[in-house]
Order: C-alpha cells, then structure tokens, then sequence
C-alpha cells in the first residue's frame, strides 16, 4: 500500500536547475508561497534533477553513479548511502534527501528508505494513505521499526486512508504523524527542541541552494514555538535568556 501526496498548485513548468536557482523562488514560487493556491490539482513528478551532493559520491540513480546535472526520470529508483542530495522535480518542487535513502520517481515520490524534506508542489508516497499538500513544507521518514513519519513544517496535509468510509485527518504545521500498517498514530506537536534539530540537522545543514523563499521556515517558526523562544532566520528556535540586571556602583554618602 502506498501514501500518496496529491497538491493543489498553479502547474509548473520543468526549468534547468540553475535557471530555477535565479527565479524559482522570486517567480514561480510565489504564487505557491504568497498568494496562495487557486484550484485543485494533482502536481505529478516524472523527473528529477541533482542540484547537489554533499559528504560523499554516493549517489545513484538505479545503479549507475550520479552527479550534479544528471536526471532521473520516471520509474527509476535515487538512492544515497553515504552522501546527501538536493533534487529539483519537474514541478518546480525541490527536495533534499539524507544519507541512506531511497525515493523513487513516479506519479509520486515513493520513499522507500530514509528521509526526504519536500518543498513546493509534489506528491509524495509512504504507506496507505493519500495526503493532500497545499504550499506545504514536510518530511516524509521511514524508521528501523517498520513504521513511517509526516512531519509538516510548514502549511498543512490532509491525510486519507485509501479505505473507504475513514474521514480525512489534517495535520498543521508543527505538528506530526505516525503512519503504522494500516492506520495513523496520534498527531502530537512537534517541539521547539526537535525543530531545532530538524533545521540544524542532515536534510538542512550544509546546503547551499535553498528549496523555500527567504524568511518562510521564520516566519513557520514564528507560528510554532510558544513564548520562550527566538526564531533566527534559518528557523532555528533557541530559548530566550532572561538578562540579570547589574547593579551600579554605590554612591559614597548617600543611604542606599
């Protein structure tokens, strides 16, 4: 059974990498990010591009190594072992995967292994239930257990199960689902703690070509962490340290 992501975007057309890098997030993100998206529609990806590769070469498409530039195209399997990589879907959506991963490019991004942080209009497969995405900045993970993670750290997903008769279930920005056979577990709040390990961890650090306009996972941060906390412009929240006022010199003379 498969978790399909079906978008509501404007449709998008396929750019080269480098020329997405000088207008995707000024033009033909936002419309995505800023005014919203105006219909449904099923955001299919059959292509992916490399943007990078970090802490290693080993990245394949299917079992042929990879590079920056090179293509996957639909049905083919990318998967890292010991390297990192940024993807630009077809769509105008990008992605980043971990080490240890595989996606596959279908009608969806199939995740077998690992992690993927999807960012714009792509459908996205996990484990039986469908998932609606609407200018939604998420994670999809699988864990040693068997058992699957959607954490949305941006906009929201609405969850089906492909059985009949279940009521879709709508997961917010900073919050969490696990995706067990057959069923979801309970939504819980992402903390402000596991978001900084998120934003500071392998599917964020290191990159240099980002896949979310300026200020956006801010101002997410912004929305999710409650009083205590401070955004930095990576998104990052860190707890606010209350100053100590220090007491000034005494006056000689006077009585206090």
């Amino acid at each position: 059974m498969l978790l399909f992501f079906s978008i509501l975007s404007n449709s998008f057309s396929p750019v080269h990498p480098r020329s997405f890098i000088m207008m995707g997030l000024s033009g033909l993100l936002s419309p995505l990010w800023i005014a919203g998206i105006p219909s449904f529609a099923v955001a299919q990806v059959n292509q992916a591009i490399v943007q990078e590769v970090l802490d290693g070469d080993q990245l394949y498409i299917e079992q042929n190594k990879a590079k920056v530039d090179d293509q996957a195209n639909f049905g083919q399997v990318v998967s890292t072992e010991k390297a990192r990589a940024g993807l630009l879907f077809n769509n105008g959506a990008a992605g980043r995967m971990s080490a240890n991963s595989k996606v596959t490019v279908g009608q969806c991004v199939e995740v077998e292994q690992g992690q993927i942080v999807v960012s714009g209009p792509v459908n996205g497969c996990i484990a039986g239930f469908s998932v609606g995405v609407q200018g939604t900045v998420y994670i999809l993970e699988t864990t040693q257990d068997g058992s699957s993670n959607i954490k949305v750290l941006e906009g929201s997903v609405e969850v089906t199960s492909e059985e009949s008769g279940v009521e879709p279930v709508t997961i917010q920005e900073g919050e969490k689902v696990s995706v067990l056979p057959g069923r979801l577990g309970e939504i819980i709040k992402i903390t402000p703690e596991e978001l900084a390990a998120i934003l500071a961890g392998p599917l964020f650090s290191g990159f240099s070509i980002p896949i979310t306009p300026q200020g956006l996972l801010q101002s997410a941060c912004n929305r999710i962490v409650p009083p205590g906390f401070v955004c930095g412009s990576d998104g990052v929240p860190k707890p606010v340290i209350p100053s100590v006022p220090i007491p000034g010199p005494r006056i000689p003379g006077l009585p206090f």
